[in-house]
């Protein structure tokens, strides 16, 4: 588990972390989001203990990052963003490396490094050196190094950049499965699909701020911004247009089937707005047999989030 409580980082002047908490449990996957220079790395450098916080504290299991460092880098595993392969040496070599670099010796190192190469899918291109690899290849050489002590959390730095398509998804199903087998998994990405597809939460960076945090469902589901709703109609209604022109939450209206029986929406607000919107469509007479609001995406909150001035956002 990770808890960083009222996390603050410094450069000279600059305050480039202000006052982050947030927790990440074991068995989850926590997506850190926002634009460059947010302050997303620093937060990633501070709790693998690569960087010292002006202020708060950092908890790994329990063990405080501070004050118990050796004994919280033993639980952790972090792989920073584009981080070197030996080219010079085999899969199962580079592996080997950092297990024994980590203390295993015999028979321990060569079962955990095979049990690592088997997790990342690796074990068929263990004889290959590292220069032959491709880069999602690579990817997954450097997880399986990270995973080398058995770490219980690991701290991932946009672990899917520049990679392709079916590289995404096989790193994305071998995080899932450490997931499932109880690791605390956090990772900073801009692949907001993959963020999407592979975190159960996630957490927004501006400006040093975690502007807002929680479950993706939470996030998503009470963001206060704008989404698309689906209205079909069980007869044709031609006054639909000027009913939605009176209601402040709607604009552009768009009709979407020949039948002038599906229109989308645009809807300003969450789902207690949809409740009002649908009472108010009703009640003017609007004979809607379905009404849907199209689940918001990670990218469209990114976007809207990122257009806010700071001061003006809210902060959960």
């Amino acid at each position: 588990m990770i808890e960083v409580r009222d996390l603050k980082i410094h450069y000279g002047d600059l305050v480039a972390v202000d006052q982050v908490s947030f927790s990440v449990s074991p068995g989850s996957i926590f997506g850190l989001i926002g634009p460059n220079g947010a302050g997303k790395t620093s937060v990633l450098k501070a709790i693998a203990s690569l960087l010292e916080p002006t202020y708060g504290d950092i908890l790994v299991n329990g063990k405080s990052v501070l004050h118990q460092p050796e004994k919280a880098r033993c639980l952790l595993g972090y792989m920073p963003d584009f981080p070197p392969v030996y080219e010079d040496l085999k899969v199962w070599e580079f592996c080997d490396y950092f297990a024994h670099a980590y203390g295993l010796r015999g028979e321990d190192k060569r079962s955990r490094v095979l049990e690592c190469l088997l997790t990342t899918s690796l074990n068929e291109h263990k004889h290959q050196f590292c220069k032959t690899l491709s880069r999602g290849m690579k990817q997954r050489a450097l997880l399986a190094k990270t995973l080398v002590h058995d770490p219980s959390v690991l701290l991932l730095d946009e672990p899917a950049a520049n990679l392709d398509p079916k590289s995404r998804i096989e790193l994305r199903n071998i995080l899932k499965k450490l997931a499932d087998s109880g690791k605390t998994i956090l990772i900073s990405s801009h692949v907001l699909s993959e963020i999407e597809d592979t975190c159960d939460s996630i957490g927004f960076m501006q400006s040093g701020k975690m502007v807002k945090s929680g479950t993706l469902e939470e996030v998503l589901r009470n963001n206060p911004g704008t989404s698309v709703v689906r209205i079909h109609l069980s007869s044709p209604a031609p006054k639909l247009p000027d009913v939605v022109s009176q209601i402040p939450a709607l604009s552009g209206l768009e009709l979407i089937s020949e039948d002038r029986l599906r229109f989308e929406v645009t809807l300003k607000g969450n789902q207690t707005e949809a409740s009002q919107v649908l009472a108010q469509l009703v009640s003017s007479g609007i004979p809607v047999s379905e009404f849907s609001c199209q689940k918001q995406k990670v990218e469209d909150l990114f976007l809207q989030l990122e257009s806010q001035p700071l001061n003006k956002q809210t902060f959960a």
